[in-house]
């Protein structure tokens, strides 16, 4: 399984639109449409089509919270935000989403960032496994209905 994470581009816009998770996670994640509409608009934001080979198999969009103007008291100044993660119903339980966290885990790695935070809505039980297996931790801090995971590099 070769992920491989490339910028967004007008040709990914309608093929991201219909991918789509299982309807019992909708309320876990905005659309991919929504997430490139608002990349747009938020500082310190890049959206990145996931592909393996030739098929487009989701969407993950960081914040690089250092050249993000409206930090939250919760958001760490050097750390990279994985601000949507989406893997389409079709590609998942195939480790995509861990692939797609090494890519950011890398990506902030580069930029000389200190740590990766996450959040998940506090009754995504496998979404928060799930990062947890991977090395991220419960910060204790929370934003709504969501907790904030945080993985040191």
């Amino acid at each position: 399984m070769p992920l491989e994470a490339r910028p967004i581009t007008g040709k990914d816009v309608v093929p991201l639109e219909n991918i789509t998770v299982h309807a019992d996670q909708d309320r876990f994640i905005a659309p991919n449409i929504l997430t490139i509409a608002q990349a747009r608009f938020e500082t310190g934001a890049y959206d990145f089509c996931l592909w393996d080979g030739d098929r487009r198999i989701g969407l993950i969009a960081l914040i690089d919270m250092a050249e993000h103007e409206d930090r939250g008291e919760i958001d760490a100044p050097d750390a990279v935000y994985v601000w949507r993660l989406l893997i389409g119903k079709d590609f998942q339980r195939r480790r995509y989403g861990t692939a797609a966290l090494g890519f950011a885990e890398n990506w902030a790695r580069n930029r000389g960032r200190r740590c990766v935070q996450i959040q998940a809505v506090e009754d995504n039980h496998v979404a928060i496994a799930m990062y947890q297996s991977l090395g991220y931790v419960l910060t204790g801090q929370r934003s709504g209905k969501e907790v904030q995971l945080e993985k040191p590099l």
